[in-house]
């Protein structure tokens, strides 16, 4: 055989060796700009995609996945078969000593060259190696939701951030508003007390108004600080600068229902990934039920075997053998039956973790859903409360217009209004904020869509 027909074998055994398809995963899937497009916000959307391509958590969840991935196509290349190469060189000297028989080999040295192919392969018959790659992929799964898990979480608190850093700014805003028109009253407060219009109560009580409303100032101003700093760092920014955010006249967010289907919570990934899970451990299960059975080895060896270097790649010096070795460990001191159980008490774990995942599901959509309600009927409230602070000012503003009230009580009059106006913007950031939880409770999908169910014909279960 020579040297340009080895090349050839060489290139069928390459040629025939499988390859793994990498299965690629479309994260930005995870995005779901559908449902953020809702928000109506572009600035918002901006920023969730900075945060999507610079946060580091978000970095290290998809590198769990990738990982997951590589263990996928580590598990499957033990179903393939192994081929490698040994080649060797010895020199060999024996003494006069070596006899076969009544014939003895004189004293002599020579050569050996040796350059085989080796290939070996475990003939899968119980499934094993095909089971323990579908554990992997399982694992992958797994890898996937929490990767998911990690977005879902870091965007809808980004956004509650957000919000939160709307409502800092406009409460801050009303605030000094409040303050400047609280100290006009103090001014014409002190001086009706300097010629006896108003008791020294009257004045110290409109000075403490005036010095809680600082304070309350100094906290808002430490608060979005604070936010914006948050921001950033989900951002994965770094320097200090200000987040850019609509106002809040500009806010729209979608409204919550009043009832949400049951089988919503199948999207939730934290049920995904329980689920997952629970099948891997009962996979792993049949891999260590498996491991009890023998194992058979089909091996082969192809190449050259010759006793001087230029005479190798010679017709005569081809060398090849092919068999099969059976392997059964019969005792292992009882490691295989403990691996075993290992395994069997995980996966009962495991479906007790996914009937308790469930259940948390179930709790937390339900919270959710209560506590939009909550903050919605306290929206309609606010703005009820609003209203009527807004029809008192106008009163005032009439009646101070007509000589029937004093310019003291139409600047008490328009603090109320302003103090009713930011009663009002915090239940409104509140009412925007409930729908990210809602949205988070729910697993990330729009829980605003008529059918959230996998088929129209299955029942709906109202939570």
């Amino acid at each position: 055989m020579t040297f340009k027909k080895l090349i050839i074998i060489l290139s069928v055994i390459i040629t025939i060796n499988p390859v793994i398809a990498k299965e690629q995963v479309d994260r930005y899937s995870f995005m779901n700009m559908d449902w953020w497009g809702k928000y109506s916000d572009e600035i918002l959307i901006s920023h969730l995609n900075t945060l999507y391509n610079n946060n580091h958590n978000l970095k290290i969840a998809a590198l769990k996945t990738k990982q997951a991935e590589e263990n996928v196509r580590l598990a499957g290349a033990n179903q393939l078969p192994q081929v490698g190469f040994s080649g060797e060189f010895t020199r060999e000297m024996r003494g006069g000593q070596t006899q076969f028989g009544d014939v003895i080999i004189p004293t002599y040295s020579q050569n050996h060259f040796m350059l085989p192919l080796n290939a070996s392969y475990e003939i899968d018959i119980w499934g094993e190696n095909y089971l323990t790659r579908k554990s992997a992929k399982k694992q992958k799964e797994i890898a996937l939701q929490e990767e998911r898990a990690a977005y879902i979480y870091l965007t809808t608190g980004f956004a509650s951030n957000y919000f939160n850093l709307i409502k800092a700014d406009e409460l801050e805003k009303i605030t000094r508003d409040i303050i400047k028109i609280q100290t006009q009253i103090v001014e014409m407060t002190q001086k009706k007390y300097n010629v006896g219009l108003a008791s020294i109560n009257d004045l110290l009580n409109e000075k403490q108004l005036l010095v809680k409303n600082e304070e309350e100032l100094n906290k808002l101003i430490e608060k979005r600080k604070v936010i914006n700093n948050q921001l950033i760092n989900l951002l994965g920014l770094q320097g200090d600068k200000e987040i850019e955010h609509i106002s809040i006249d500009k806010l729209v967010y979608p409204q919550s229902p009043e009832e949400i289907s049951a089988t919503i919570i199948q999207y939730r990934p934290d049920l995904i990934q329980s689920e997952e899970y629970a099948q891997k451990a009962g996979i792993d299960v049949r891999v260590a039920k498996r491991d009890f059975l023998p194992k058979f080895i089909l091996f082969g060896n192809i190449g050259f075997n010759a006793y001087r270097w230029n005479s190798i790649f010679n017709d005569t010096t081809f060398l090849s053998n092919i068999g099969i070795t059976p392997y059964w460990n019969i005792f292992s001191g009882g490691a295989k039956l403990a691996h075993y159980r290992i395994n069997k008490y995980e996966y009962k774990k495991a479906a007790e973790a996914y009937e308790q995942t469930m259940l948390n599901s179930i709790q937390e959509v339900n919270n959710a859903l209560a506590s939009a309600k909550a903050t919605k009927a306290n929206l309609l409230k606010s703005e009820e409360d609003y209203d009527i602070e807004t029809q008192r000012h106008t009163l005032a503003t009439r009646q101070f217009n007509i000589g029937d009230a004093s310019k003291l009580d139409e600047l008490k009059s328009s603090v109320n209004l302003l103090v009713a106006q930011k009663r009002h913007t915090s239940s409104k950031i509140d009412d925007a904020i409930s729908s990210l939880s809602l949205y988070n409770a729910v697993g990330g999908v729009d829980y605003t869509a008529q059918d959230n169910s996998n088929s129209s014909n299955q029942t709906t279960e109202k939570l």
